[in-house]
């Protein structure tokens, strides 16, 4: 049955949506389950001492005995100077938010028993070129190279406003270091940003867009709506703008970005609901054979840290090969018979000299028992 995924890695958590075509058009957007007790799963992932990756919830309860295995926060920090470190190992961060796609792709395909035809990933509103493109690469060595990335409050959107017409609307983004305001216009292209505040106080929030509305000559009461996303704290009080916030915010932004992969419409508040919705997106990953170069790093200002010498960057295929058990155990099998081979020619060769220990091999990422795959569903070598 095809059906299309939105996916969105948050600070905290990352959540997905499908929506399916069933022959009469596009369903309405359903929460795919990532985590291990609701929809929601950690942005999280755990490098364990065999070097197998777990990823969501379940990198966080094995984080729990081994904290400084834990990686959270790197879908923020793509495009950083420094890279993340875990036991002397460098994860580019952009390889990391792969991993994450990888193992919600890998969700939604076991339950749909095949590959979704388009995948829409969010990133923060405040990205550039070089930051997109970045992610860009690492999705397409991940074998992702038509994924669309959207800015989370475009997708958000999308969960409920249909850009038509010359309107206005507003976001909320509620995380654990407050909220990200945004005010975006609908255009020939869909929404687009037109001015973003981060770091807002979550009470003061909705007043913020109001301001921002302010700023750029638009009353209150002609905003189209404010949709609330994330750890969303209740609203008190009348507004005068429709205010849109679901049973469970965490999964408006996936919500909104299923709806953009199935280029499906959303009713337009007081009004009948329209024929089509456009596809806004911020880049559309062609399939190419070769990758064009990096667009030049925009200038930062300094910050007071001690820079790490970057060595040269794993591609994120190869971190994605670290989820899949497979891989690990033909990798042993193949050491094994090679040490085989080697010990028995040089016994042959050095049969006059007298027995010989034979060579000890090892292999970081080999489970603990030979022939015996990992247990966790997660963990992949």
């Amino acid at each position: 049955m095809p059906y299309v995924l939105g996916i969105d890695i948050a600070s905290t958590r990352t959540t997905a949506a499908t929506c399916v075509n069933s022959g009469d058009g596009w369903g309405v957007p359903e929460p795919s389950w990532l985590g291990a007790r609701g929809p929601s799963a950690a942005s999280a992932v755990f490098l364990d001492d065999d070097g197998y990756l777990l990823t969501g919830d379940a990198a966080v309860e094995a984080g729990l005995s081994a904290p400084a295995r834990l990686l959270t926060g790197f879908h923020e920090r793509v495009g950083d100077d420094v890279p993340v470190i875990v036991d002397g190992e460098r994860f580019p961060a952009e390889s990391l938010s792969a991993v994450l796609v990888d193992a919600a792709v890998d969700q939604a395909a076991e339950r749909f028993g095949e590959k979704p035809r388009r995948v829409v990933l969010t990133h923060p509103v405040g990205w550039g070129s070089y930051r997109r493109d970045l992610l860009r690469r690492a999705l397409a060595e991940a074998g992702f190279p038509r994924a669309a990335l959207v800015p989370a409050p475009v997708a958000a959107l999308h969960a409920y406003l249909a850009p038509r017409g010359d309107v206005t609307a507003g976001v909320c983004e509620f995380g654990p270091d407050g909220a990200v305001v945004t005010i975006a216009a609908a255009g020939v292209n869909g929404w687009q940003p037109v001015k973003t505040v981060e770091g807002v106080d979550p009470g003061e929030a909705v007043g913020k867009v109001f301001e921002l509305a302010h700023g750029a000559g638009i009353p209150p009461q002609a905003l189209a709506g404010i949709v609330l996303c994330g750890e969303a704290p209740p609203v008190a009080g009348r507004t005068p703008c429709p205010v849109f916030a679901s049973s469970d915010p965490v999964l408006t932004v996936a919500t909104g970005a299923a709806n953009i992969a199935a280029r499906r419409d959303v009713p337009r508040p007081g009004g009948p609901r329209s024929t089509a919705v456009e596809t806004v997106e911020t880049t559309l990953l062609p399939r190419v054979d070769a990758l064009e170069e990096l667009t030049e790093r925009p200038e930062r200002p300094p910050v007071d840290i001690t820079p790490f010498p970057l060595p040269e960057r794993t591609g994120a295929a190869k971190l994605l090969s670290r989820r899949k058990p497979i891989v690990a155990g033909a990798a042993v099998v193949v050491l094994a018979a090679t040490t085989l081979f080697l010990t028995l020619t040089t016994r042959e060769a050095t049969a006059d000299k007298g027995p010989e220990a034979p060579p000890a091999t090892s292999s970081s990422c080999a489970p603990s028992s030979p022939g015996v795959a990992p247990t966790s569903p997660e963990g992949r070598c």
